[in-house]
């Protein structure tokens, strides 16, 4: 005997397998986009009004530990997204900011003594550059002391 219309019960896991995949799919580089921000965008400071304790507080703040550098961007989200507008493109979705942007540079200072970690900030303004996908910052690319850092 076949049913003349379906029951609600068959439905639910229809609709909740639909659901899960629509999750698993999703969008990787919003979850990239979300994660780039928590790490590296700090537009409610600046360097000119940075606390000396600024690192310290803001990496355990973030819950970031033990790199040997790493960078605070004090630009609003959208100015920032707009780089992978209008940035100059580098390679392989890289883009660097046509202007400059302040920015605050921690550098990690190990002491043998302590347990704990230490920082120490530098407010700087440069050109940054930034990785890109579906036209949203994932990646930023550290550039200090002559080096290159991903």
């Amino acid at each position: 005997m076949v049913p003349s219309r379906l029951h609600p019960v068959f439905l639910l896991p229809l609709i909740l397998l639909a659901a899960c995949l629509a999750l698993a799919s999703g969008q990787p580089w919003k979850d990239l986009n979300d994660k780039f921000n928590k790490k590296h965008v700090d537009n409610t400071t600046s360097p000119a009004t940075m606390p000396a304790d600024y690192c310290e507080k803001m990496m355990r703040a973030r819950k970031i530990y033990w790199n040997l550098l790493h960078t605070f961007i004090h630009a609003s989200i959208p100015s920032i997204n707009n780089i992978c507008f209008e940035g100059i493109p580098i390679q392989g979705g890289l883009r660097k900011s046509k202007n400059f942007v302040t920015i605050t540079q921690c550098l990690f200072k190990p002491d043998p003594k302590l347990p704990t970690f230490s920082y120490t900030g530098t407010g700087v303004s440069k050109q940054i550059v930034i990785g890109c996908w579906k036209r949203l910052p994932v990646l930023y690319v550290e550039e200090a002391l002559g080096a290159v850092w991903v």
